[in-house]
């Protein structure tokens, strides 16, 4: 019941960045008439040790983000497409602390796909996800796909660490000074 409630606190706070004041007050009321006054809502579970799947189409993408985010001591497994990430996920389903989406990818087998596989699998599904795209996509599309955080391509580097830190501890010590 916890984890439901958290995953309308994420709903709540993306809708915040997104809205006006008026608007969020009223998804705030909306929040607290379904939560149960006597429940905590977290805003975040708290970061775990493992790997980041990242599942990115676009090479230059892919490996620039895997180095990055090695550098900040991060462990990182990249695949291409939704297919390879689905089957590195199902290999080792806890080895991997985040998962990095793309929902634009090549094949039979998209992002939006890979996500409603996802989330069909009890285990799978408490594997925090991030989606990154440059693909319009409506807030009651984001809202179905119950993702943990979104970026909009082209985004800055710190606004995906600043998300990665929420869900991941750094396995070693990164070689730029960590914050």
């Amino acid at each position: 019941m916890a984890s439901q409630w958290r995953r309308v606190a994420h709903i709540v706070d993306y809708a915040c960045r997104e809205s006006s004041m008026d608007q969020v007050s009223l998804l705030k009321a909306d929040v607290e008439a379904i939560a149960p006054r006597d429940e905590v809502l977290l805003p975040y579970p708290s970061p775990r040790r493992g790997e980041i799947l990242l599942i990115e189409d676009r090479d230059d993408v892919r490996e620039g983000l895997a180095q990055l985010l090695e550098l900040h001591g991060y462990m990182v497994t990249e695949e291409p497409d939704a297919r390879r990430g689905l089957s590195e996920l199902v290999a080792q389903p806890h080895g991997f602390a985040l998962i990095v989406l793309d929902l634009q990818l090549p094949g039979a087998l998209n992002g939006t796909a890979f996500r409603s596989r996802q989330l069909a699998d009890p285990i799978l599904a408490t594997i925090p996800t991030i989606v990154i795209t440059a693909s319009d996509v409506s807030v009651e599309e984001r809202a179905g796909l119950h993702v943990d955080g979104w970026l909009e391509k082209p985004f800055r580097f710190e606004n995906l660490l600043e998300l990665v830190k929420r869900y991941v501890v750094p396995e070693v010590p990164g070689l730029r000074a960590i914050d």
